[in-house]
C-alpha cells in the first residue's frame, strides 16, 4: 500500500484495519442487504456498459464492485482496510476476472487509470484532507469522466442512525453528539451539507456538480429482525464512541432499550427505517 499509513489518514487506517473493517466483514450479510438500494441508485445514475473502466473508492467487501461489473464493466476497487480487501478478493476469486481490488489510501497513492468513472458507496466521507483526496481521484479519471457517490444527509433525517444515539444519551445524559460525528471531521455525516461538499469538489477540479436525494426504507439488521438491528446499532462507530469505557453494563441496558424501540419499526420480520442520502454526481473538468 505504499506509504498509506504514514500520512494524515493514519487514524482512519488504524480504525478500519483493526476495528471497523473486521466488524463490517463479520456483519457483511446484514450491511449488504441494508445498503443494496444505494447500489441501485448508483447504477441507475451511471448506467455502466461493457468496456467501461470504473474505480470504486472505499469498496469495502466488494458488493458495489460486483454489482457494477455485472454490466461487463472493468472495476478496480480500493479500500484502506486490509480485512475488507481480503474479503472482497475472496468473493470474486475465480469468477470475475474484470474485477480487481487493492489496499490503498485514495487520498495519497497513485490510483492508476485513466478510468471513465470514479464511484463510491459511503466510502468518501472519511478523508483527513478531502480536497487532496478528490484531487487525487480526479487525476485518475479521464478528462470529461464522471464521479458518482452516495453520502448520508443529516442525523435528523436518518432515524436509523439517530435512534441508537438518542437511546444511549437517555442513559448517559450526554447533551451533545459524539465526537465521531463532529461537523467537518472525517465521519459518516461529513458531507451532509451540500454547500460544503460542492466547495470541496470544485476546489478539487470537478464540475457539473449535482445532488439528488435518495431516501429508501432500510432493512436494519437484514434478515435477522430486531436482534440483527440491535447488533448493527451497537456496532456503529458513533455508538461505540459513546460506550467507550463501559464495562458491559451500559451496553446491556442500551440493548434492552433498543429492542423495545426497534419493535415500533417492524414490518413482517424486518426492521424498516427511513434513510436520507445524497447521490452526488460530477464531471472531471
Amino acid at each position: 500500500m505504499s506509504d498509506a499509513t504514514n500520512n494524515s489518514n493514519n487514524a482512519q487506517a488504524d480504525y478500519w484495519t483493526n476495528e471497523g473493517g473486521p466488524s463490517w466483514v463479520r456483519h457483511e450479510r446484514r450491511y449488504e442487504r441494508m445498503l443494496q438500494p444505494f447500489d441501485d441508485a448508483l447504477i441507475g445514475a451511471l448506467r455502466p456498459v461493457s468496456g467501461d473502466r470504473i474505480l470504486e473508492i472505499g469498496c469495502g467487501f466488494g458488493a458495489t464492485s460486483i454489482a457494477l461489473a455485472a454490466s461487463g464493466a472493468a472495476v478496480h476497487g480500493v479500500d484502506i482496510a486490509p480485512p475488507m480487501i481480503g474479503r472482497a478478493r475472496e468473493r470474486v476469486q475465480g469468477t470475475a476476472e474484470q474485477i480487481t481490488f487493492a489496499v490503498a489510501d485514495a487520498q495519497e497513492v497513485d490510483l492508476g487509470g485513466p478510468y471513465d468513472t470514479a464511484v463510491s458507496r459511503f466510502g468518501v466521507m472519511f478523508f483527513a484532507d478531502p480536497v487532496r483526496a478528490f484531487t487525487n481521484i480526479a487525476a485518475s479519471v479521464r478528462s470529461g469522466g464522471n464521479l458518482a457517490f452516495v453520502c448520508w444527509q443529516s442525523l435528523d433525517r436518518n432515524p436509523w442512525l439517530g435512534l441508537p444515539i438518542e437511546v444511549l444519551r437517555s442513559f448517559t445524559g450526554a447533551p451533545a453528539g459524539p465526537a465521531a460525528l463532529a461537523p467537518g471531521a472525517p465521519n459518516p455525516l461529513a458531507f451532509a451539507d451540500p454547500a460544503h461538499t460542492e466547495d470541496i469538489l470544485r476546489r478539487s477540479g470537478w464540475t457539473g456538480i449535482e445532488f439528488e436525494p435518495v431516501e429508501p426504507l432500510l432493512s436494519i439488521g437484514g434478515d435477522d429482525g430486531i436482534n440483527g438491528a440491535v447488533e448493527l446499532a451497537l456496532n456503529g462507530s458513533s455508538v461505540k464512541a459513546l460506550l467507550e469505557g463501559d464495562n458491559g453494563t451500559l451496553r446491556a441496558q442500551v440493548a434492552d432499550a433498543l429492542t423495545e424501540r426497534f419493535a415500533e419499526f417492524v414490518t413482517g420480520d424486518t426492521v424498516l427505517m427511513q434513510s436520507s442520502a445524497w447521490l452526488v454526481t460530477a464531471r472531471r473538468g
